[in-house]
């Protein structure tokens, strides 16, 4: 008899957004060629980070990157609006006019996100079904079965600097790799489960 599995996947507006910011600091950072920069891409344009912006991004991670997020249906949202403030104040230079930059930066998230080309391309693209058996796959690698449902947070691209937490029963997971990687999606959720 295969084992009993519940699965639920959702798309966090405050992991997202912090990863939006990311990549908005790498770009800035790399001055590397079209073909590499990651979206969303701000030509010509000095955003006012943190001179310590990637000690403190990696701090504003891991105090969000928790099962909270799956525990809780309404954490994320409610932490999205509430930290707005906290997220400015932790990462960016603090001086008259750099609130605005950043307001512009939360707002271009917001339009974006709340798009048919945001978080709901994301969800509706995504496919559940080889995440399932991905997780099947792990479970029976485990030879265990699930003592609650397993929460998986997507992410529009991989956070590359923060660290990568390993919670039981709750991943994080770059949408690249869960459509590309199949082998590193079964050995995250492999992790999780053996937490």
């Amino acid at each position: 008899m295969s084992p009993s599995v519940n699965m639920r996947s959702d798309t966090a507006y405050t992991l997202n957004f912090l990863v939006y910011i990311q990549n908005l600091y790498v770009n800035q950072r790399s001055g590397q060629g079209e073909e590499r920069y990651k979206f969303p891409y701000l030509s010509g344009r000095e955003i006012p980070f943190l001179a310590e912006f990637e000690r403190e991004f990696a701090k504003v991670w891991a105090d969000v990157a928790s099962p909270l997020l799956a525990e809780e249906p309404f954490y994320d949202l409610n932490l999205f609006k509430s930290n707005q403030e906290l997220v400015y104040e932790r990462l960016f230079v603090q001086e008259e006019d750099c609130y605005r930059q950043y307001f512009d930066i939360y707002q271009s998230f917001l339009a974006w996100w709340n798009s048919w080309a945001g978080r709901f391309a994301l969800d509706q693209g995504f496919d559940n079904r080889k995440l399932y058996d991905a997780l099947m796959a792990a479970v029976q690698a485990t030879g265990g079965e699930l003592r609650k449902t397993f929460e998986i947070s997507i992410l529009y691209d991989a956070c590359t600097l923060g660290d990568e937490e390993v919670f039981p029963y709750f991943a994080i997971m770059p949408y690249a790799d869960c459509l590309l990687k199949e082998e590193v999606l079964v050995a995250k959720l492999k992790a999780c489960l053996q937490q």
